[in-house]
C-alpha cells in the first residue's frame, strides 16, 4: 500500500513538472547591441522583465548575442532563427516606406512624445500596409533628435561647414537630407560606427546624443553641431516570430500585447530622453565644442526636409495612404503626449 502511495505521488510530481515545463516558454531574443548599451539596459531588459511579470513567469525573454548583422534581424525573426528582435527601419529602408515620414527634421525635441505618437500614427494610418508581414509587430519607437558630431580639427561652426564632410549615416532620411546639405554620407550600422571613426574613414557621425557614449566614440569626437528639433530621428521596431507568438496561451499573448505597443513606446521614449540629456551634460563637462544651429540654418534644413516630405507623400498616395493626414496625426499626437506631462 505504501509503495502504491509513493508511486501515485511520483506520478503527480512528474505530471506537475511536465505541466510546469509546458507552461514556461523562453523567447530567444537576438540582441546586436552591447550588453551595456541603454537600449539593452533601459529598454529591452525592462521590457523583458515586464513580459515575465505580466505572464506570471510563464514567458521569459532571453537576450542572446546577435545571431546576425543588425540589418538581418527582420529576416532572422521571420525565418525562426530568433524568436524576437529589435532593429532599425533605416537599415533596410525600402522595406518600410511609411517610417520615412516619421523621421523628418523638426517635430519634437524629445523622444517620448515622438515615440508614442509614432505608435499611434502607425496604428491609424500605416498598419494596413502590412510592412511587417511574416512577423508579429510588438512595438515601435523613435529615438531623440539626431545631430552631427565630428572629430578634432573638423568643427562645424555653421551649416556650410558640412559641405564635403564624410559622415556615418543610416539609410532613409539620413542619407537623403544630409546629401542635400553637401554631406558625403557613409552607410553603417550603429555598431560599425566606431570602426569607421577609428580608421579615419569618416570625419564624424550623425547620431542621437547618447550614441556618442554608448558606442564609445567620445574619445575621438570633440565637436557637436546641435540642430533644434533634430536633423532626423531614427525609428526602431520590436518584432516576434508569429508561429512562436501564436503558440502561446491566449492570456500570455494578451499580457505581452499589454506591455508592448504604446506601453513599449513610452518606456523607450522615456529611456532615450534620460540618457540623451545625460549625454549632453557629459559633452559639456568634457569640453566639447557645441554649436547650436541658428534659426536661419534650422529653417534651411527644414525646407530641405519639406521637399523630401512632398516626395514621401506622393509615394504614400500610391500605396493608398494619405501622407499629409498621417503627418498631421503625428504632430497632433506629439502635442497630446506633451500636454499629458
Amino acid at each position: 500500500m505504501f509503495a502504491k502511495t509513493l508511486f501515485a505521488a511520483g506520478l503527480v510530481a512528474l505530471s506537475s513538472a511536465a505541466s510546469l515545463a509546458q507552461a514556461q516558454t523562453t523567447l530567444r531574443f537576438s540582441n546586436w547591441l552591447p550588453p551595456t548599451h541603454p537600449i539593452t539596459t533601459e529598454i529591452l531588459q525592462p521590457w523583458a522583465n515586464n513580459v515575465a511579470e505580466a505572464t506570471e513567469g510563464r514567458v521569459k525573454v532571453q537576450l542572446l548575442p546577435a545571431l546576425g548583422r543588425p540589418p538581418a534581424h527582420f529576416d532572422l525573426v521571420r525565418d525562426g532563427v530568433a524568436d524576437a528582435a529589435l532593429s532599425v527601419q533605416a537599415y533596410t529602408a525600402d522595406r518600410f516606406p511609411s517610417a520615412y515620414g516619421m523621421t523628418f527634421p523638426g517635430y519634437a525635441d524629445d523622444a517620448e512624445s515622438a515615440a508614442v505618437a509614432y505608435w499611434r500614427t502607425h496604428q491609424e494610418h500605416f498598419a494596413k500596409l502590412d510592412e511587417f508581414k511574416g512577423t508579429k509587430l510588438l512595438g515601435l519607437y523613435t529615438h531623440g533628435p539626431g545631430h552631427v558630431y565630428t572629430r578634432e580639427g573638423k568643427p562645424v561652426e555653421k551649416l556650410e561647414d558640412l559641405n564635403g564632410m564624410r559622415l556615418r549615416a543610416t539609410g532613409g532620411i539620413v542619407q537623403d537630407i544630409s546629401s542635400r546639405l553637401g554631406v558625403v554620407p557613409q552607410f553603417a550600422s550603429a555598431s560599425e560606427a566606431y570602426e569607421l571613426l577609428s580608421r579615419g574613414v569618416v570625419d564624424g557621425v550623425m547620431f542621437n546624443s547618447d550614441s556618442v557614449y554608448s558606442f564609445r566614440m567620445d574619445p575621438i569626437l570633440k565637436n557637436a553641431y546641435r540642430i533644434p528639433g533634430g536633423l532626423y530621428r531614427d525609428t526602431h521596431y520590436l518584432i516576434m516570430n508569429p508561429r512562436v507568438y501564436n503558440s502561446l496561451e491566449e492570456r500570455d499573448r494578451k499580457a505581452i500585447d499589454e506591455v508592448s505597443g504604446e506601453a513599449f513606446a513610452r518606456l523607450s521614449g522615456k529611456a532615450w530622453d534620460k540618457v540623451e540629456n545625460d549625454a549632453w551634460d557629459k559633452m559639456k563637462a568634457a569640453g566639447y565644442n557645441i554649436v547650436v544651429a541658428s534659426d536661419d540654418e534650422v529653417a534651411r534644413i527644414r525646407a530641405e526636409g519639406d521637399k523630401l516630405k512632398d516626395d514621401w507623400v506622393e509615394r504614400m498616395k500610391k500605396l493608398g495612404v494619405d501622407g499629409e493626414a498621417a503627418l498631421q496625426t503625428f504632430k497632433d499626437e506629439i502635442a497630446k503626449v506633451k500636454a499629458e506631462g
